[in-house]
């Protein structure tokens, strides 16, 4: 290897560093990506039994105003005498401004019964869920709708999801 080598590379790293150098600074500090995280505490079943309470995380896949969101509940019956379940859902949301839209299903829990009539077809292990939210800052207040037992059989919920991390590109 030559020794102008070395050199030549060493300018080349020191031209390029003079140019990034700007454009870095001008992004700011807090440049993030489409991926976010969030901590949910809810109440599942507003109106009837059986009632649960639910705290666990969701991730947030934003693929322009469309997100994904997987997340894992436990869910803890009101009373503290039923078993804690593991529910995982799936939604899809379209966040318009600070309102966010959005439908996917939920692991069904055993405590519910298939359907609210004795004989009719059963529902299998997934829940159609629907649901609305308002965005303010790192904090998301959702109202959603449950459907254990297909258009009859409806439950309602309430969570408030706060964001870990840094914020979204919003």
């Amino acid at each position: 290897m030559r020794r102008k080598t070395p050199g030549l590379i060493l300018l080349a790293l020191a031209l390029l560093l003079a140019v990034a150098a700007p454009r870095a600074s001008a992004q700011g500090r807090r440049t993030q990506g489409p991926l976010q995280l969030y901590l949910d505490l809810g109440y599942v079943n507003l109106f009837a039994y059986p009632k649960w309470f639910n705290i666990g995380p969701e991730l947030e896949l934003r693929l322009g105003p469309v997100s994904l969101n997987p997340d894992v509940s436990l869910w803890v019956g009101q009373t503290f005498n039923r078993k804690v379940r593991l529910v995982p859902g799936l939604t899809a949301n379209l966040k318009l401004r600070r309102l966010v839209l959005g439908g996917g299903v939920v692991y069904r829990v055993s405590d519910w019964p298939e359907s609210g009539i004795e004989g009719e077809a059963d529902h299998g292990r997934l829940m159609p869920k629907a649901q609305i939210g308002y965005a303010l800052g790192p904090a998301r207040a959702t109202f959603y709708l449950l459907f254990p037992g297909g258009q009859d059989d409806i439950a309602a919920g309430l969570t408030l999801g706060m964001r870990l991390g840094r914020p979204s590109r919003d």
